[in-house]
């Protein structure tokens, strides 16, 4: 995979959007990504991984944290990255979930997250997953193994150069996917701590068995017993001793069964004789109280006997009341056109009051219409003049406020010219007093001039002598020399002075020209005011035009307001004209048709009135006729005629059925009488009580004989479910014993757990083999930046049988012969080695990810704690690995690699904030 051009947009650092083509940097070598600390150069392989794969390249970055900080509201954030795999072109986009400004109206809306993948073939995939799976696809790897193939991390090349063996097994795990190999040694682990725990249980189950043994009090074997339960006894013996006890209750059980069979046959002919004597009392007392029922049952037949004579003495009222009823039901069906007759009169004279009250309501209607529409045609006609008003008002309002709007400028011209006064009597002000300070700075230096010069004069006159020369008029004379004054000033004090008074003509020149400028602008508008004011005031007095001036503006303002209210009234009028022409051709439509339906309504009032006359003659009639007044009064006599008879019926046949019912009962008795009579004769009474003590000390031993042969049964049914359960779990024991020494045997192999040996576990071995290849490809750079003095080499010997080994690193320095630790190696050593071994690694990865083609690496820092020569040499295998089809790119601040590396990407920080970058080939 190489990258042709990326694009970033609102992302990390870079708060605008900024392309990187790569392109410009070749097909292979060495370029340098360099900068201002914090700039955004990581920034670049975190934009290319989470264009791929949706993530960013460390974890100590969320995707949640990509919106730059810096970007505008409406600026999008987004990664576009174009590149060959296979000279095959692709061209992914992403952007993450943020908050961006609405397309329409104010306000913010959420952005949601969005993928783009446009295949050589043109064709679109813009669904997370389908995306997702065809980088995978195309790349051969996934995120992870993308980046520890392509970037070498800043802060991880020690990691893996100095981690011991336990923290080498956890890196190698996850690249070369080695876990089912650790989850085989866990899983043998826990399988044979699981055989362990499993043989423990059955030893605890087979120890609860024998310490549920039952056993008599009285038995020779309960010392043994006791043992057994102690845990003092061999399973094999506790066995035997459960067979022992099992024979002896066996036998006693057998003994104690015998015993009670021959109880049990003396109960029974006690039981026999017992109930013999118990059923001879009952016969005797059941016949005493059978006399007493015959007696009583021959007197309530004579009587029930009496009761249904007279019952059937009413039969000849039954006939006239089925008679009568007969008749009612004939007339039944002119009951029913009666009701049919009075609810038709009765909804008839309904409908005509509603009839009538809904032309009483129609005709007000028409009128309240009639006044509606003569009201709304008056409206209309004084709404007329509406819109011309409206036209000369908006035009009043529009000469209204342009003369306001002149006002209102003169007056802010007027205030303008006042404050420009005010500054120009400032700015005499100030110059005034620089000329005061001018004027006396000039006296003091004449002063001090004068001084000076009379003090040279004096100077020579001392040195003056008769007859010789004066050096000024040449006289030999000197008969009045010049004295030198007090408090003269230096030449030095003089020439400040003089400066001080250059520099304050210049303030009073500068303060002038001010006064002068403010001056000429007093007079401008001075001249455009006057004008002004002439013009929308009249010829008035400047001094009382800023009155004036505001008097008008308030007036105008308050016109303008009035017309105003004005206009929004006309325009409620225009609107409401425009209602009511679209109101009266309705109403007048509502009118024509209520004044119709009236004709129509009256209509069938009249043919209401019609039918009822007729109706009203039919229900006289049938009234006149009929016995009752209505069908529920005729159906009402009906059935009360046919309960009357149905209660006849049913007291003939109740009188009936219970005088059968007693002569039934009576020849019973006499039957029962003659039968136990027959049972009494030839029967003698039996000593109940005698026989019932017998019985009960029977019974009493009974019990006692099966409660002693319950308790031997069920401690020999205890003891053979003890002894079942014993023998089973014994060999499952054994069985489980079996089963754990060799799960054990393998666990510890492939644990690493075998005493006296190295602590190598299964997967550290498979490990190793991938180990060994690194430290091989990697060798073949560390000869290169170490000149030939290391190579690597995995340890051979763990230092100590304690804790896991096989993944250790040591050195070999060929200087001296020696091997050693790679902790041992100084700071610049130890980066090239992790360096070496990071390259070896990324080597090894492609390798075993099936030849995937990467054209491209990122090294991030490190190699600031190299010496000149060093660099160099690491530079040289770099460059040996940067062949014409792969690029390298180094992110580092060492200057001098800005020297030696032609190709850069320069990322810089803005004042305004965010980042830009240039690429330089």
């Amino acid at each position: 995979m190489r990258p042709v051009k990326l694009t970033i947009s609102a992302f990390g650092p870079y708060s605008k959007e900024t392309v990187f083509d790569f392109d410009k940097l070749g097909t292979g070598g060495l370029y340098l990504i360099t900068g201002d600390t914090g700039a955004g150069k990581t920034t670049i392989f975190d934009a290319i991984t989470y264009a791929l794969y949706g993530d960013p390249s460390g974890s100590n970055r969320e995707v949640s944290m990509f919106r730059s900080k810096y970007a505008s509201f409406d600026t999008p954030t987004f990664v576009k990255l174009i590149f060959n795999y296979k000279d095959r072109e692709y061209t992914v986009t992403r952007n993450p979930e943020y908050e961006r400004a609405s397309k329409r109206g104010s306000g913010s809306t959420v952005q949601t997250a969005g993928v783009e993948l446009i295949l050589p073939d043109g064709k679109a995939l813009t669904k997370t997953k389908e995306v997702d799976t065809a980088i995978r696809s195309i790349m051969g790897i996934d995120k992870n193994q993308f980046c520890q193939i392509a970037m070498i991390a800043q802060g991880d090349f020690l990691k893996l150069l100095l981690a011991p063996t336990k923290e080498r097994i956890e890196i190698f795990r996850h690249i070369f996917k080695t876990k089912l190999y650790s989850d085989l040694q866990n899983k043998l682990k826990q399988e044979a701590s699981s055989l362990d725990s499993n043989c423990s249980k059955i030893r605890q189950s087979i120890t609860q068995y024998i310490a549920g043994i039952s056993c008599d009090e009285s038995s020779l074997h309960s010392t043994q017993v006791l043992k057994a339960k102690n845990n003092e006894l061999p399973i094999d013996e506790c066995i035997s001793l459960l067979e022992k006890l099992i024979t002896d209750d066996s036998q006693s059980e057998e003994k104690t069964a015998k015993a009670i069979s021959e109880i049990e046959k003396q109960l029974d002919i006690l039981k026999i004789n017992i109930e013999k004597g118990e059923n001879y009392l009952k016969t005797k007392k059941a016949f005493a109280q059978n006399e007493i029922k015959i007696s009583e049952l021959t007197e309530e037949k004579a009587s029930l006997t009496n009761a249904l004579e007279e019952e059937k003495k009413k039969t000849s009222v039954q006939d006239e009341l089925i008679k009568a009823s007969a008749t009612i039901q004939a007339q039944l069906p002119e009951y029913d056109e009666l009701s049919q007759k009075e609810s038709a009169l009765k909804n008839n004279i309904l409908d005509i009051d509603k009839n009538n009250a809904m032309l009483t309501k129609i005709k007000k209607d028409i009128e309240d219409l009639k006044v509606k529409i003569d009201s709304l045609t008056e409206e209309s006609k004084s709404l007329e003049k509406c819109g011309e008003q409206k036209i000369i008002l908006e035009n009043d309002v529009l000469s209204l406020n342009d003369r306001l709007s002149k006002l209102q400028h003169l007056l802010q011209s007027m205030e303008t010219l006042k404050k420009n006064h005010e500054e120009h009597k400032k700015a005499l002000q100030i110059y005034k007093e620089k000329q005061t300070n001018v004027d006396t700075l000039d006296a003091s230096y004449k002063a001090g001039h004068k001084l000076y010069l009379d003090a040279q004069a004096g100077i020579l006159a001392e040195n003056l002598e008769e007859n010789m020369p004066c050096p000024v008029c040449g006289s030999l004379s000197h008969p009045k020399k010049a004295s030198k004054p007090v408090d003269v000033p230096t030449k030095e004090e003089l020439d400040t002075l003089q400066n001080r008074l250059s520099a304050a003509n210049k303030e009073v020149e500068r303060a002038s020209q001010a006064a002068g400028k403010l001056k000429g602008i007093i007079d401008e508008k001075m001249e455009s005011t006057l004008t002004s004011i002439k013009e929308l005031l009249g010829d008035i007095d400047m001094s009382s035009a800023t009155d004036i001036a505001k008097e008008n503006i308030n007036k105008l303002q308050s016109k303008i307001k009035r017309i105003t209210k004005d206009i929004e009234q006309l325009n409620k009028n225009i609107s409401r004209k425009d209602n009511i022409e679209k109101i009266l051709p309705q109403s007048t439509k509502q009118l024509e048709e209520l004044q119709n339906s009236i004709t129509t309504i009256s209509n069938t009032v009249t043919t209401y009135i019609s039918e009822n006359k007729a109706i009203e003659e039919r229900i006289a009639s049938l009234k006149s006729k009929l016995l009752f007044s209505s069908r529920l009064e005729a159906d009402a006599k009906i059935k009360s005629n046919n309960d009357t008879v149905l209660k006849i019926q049913n007291a003939i046949e109740l009188a009936a059925k219970t005088l059968n019912e007693c002569s039934e009962k009576l020849a019973s008795a006499t039957a029962t009488k003659a039968e136990l009579s027959k049972q009494l004769e030839g029967k003698e009474e039996i000593n109940l009580e005698d026989e019932k003590n017998k019985l009960n000390e029977l019974e009493s031993n009974i019990r006692r004989l099966r409660l002693y042969k319950e308790d031997i049964h069920s401690r020999t049914v205890n003891n053979q479910s003890n002894y079942k359960n014993i023998k089973l779990k014994s060999d499952e024991l054994a069985d489980a014993e079996r089963q754990y020494s060799l799960v054990r045997s393998l666990s510890d192999t492939a644990n690493g757990n075998i005493t006296g040996k190295d602590k190598v576990m299964l997967e550290t071995y498979i490990q190793m083999h991938y180990f060994d290849r690194i430290i091989s490809r990697a060798n073949a750079r560390l000869v290169i930046m170490t000149g030939g003095q290391y190579d690597l080499i995995r340890r051979r010997e763990a230092v100590s049988k304690m804790g896991q080994s096989g993944l250790d690193l040591d050195v070999i320095d060929h200087y001296n012969g020696t091997e050693r630790s790679v902790k041992s190696l100084s700071g610049g050593e130890s980066f090239k080695a992790s360096l070496a071994l990071a390259l070896g690694l990324s080597d090894e990865i492609q390798s075993s990810a099936g030849g995937i083609q990467l054209d491209t690496m990122f090294i991030d820092e490190g190699f600031g704690s190299l010496d000149e020569d060093s660099l160099s040499q690491a530079m040289n295998a770099l460059a040996s690995l940067a062949s014409n089809n792969k690029l390298i790119g180094i992110i580092s601040h060492v200057g001098e690699l800005k020297q030696k590396i032609d190709k850069q990407i320069i990322v810089k920080k803005d004042k305004t904030g965010g980042s830009r970058a240039e690429i330089i080939a």
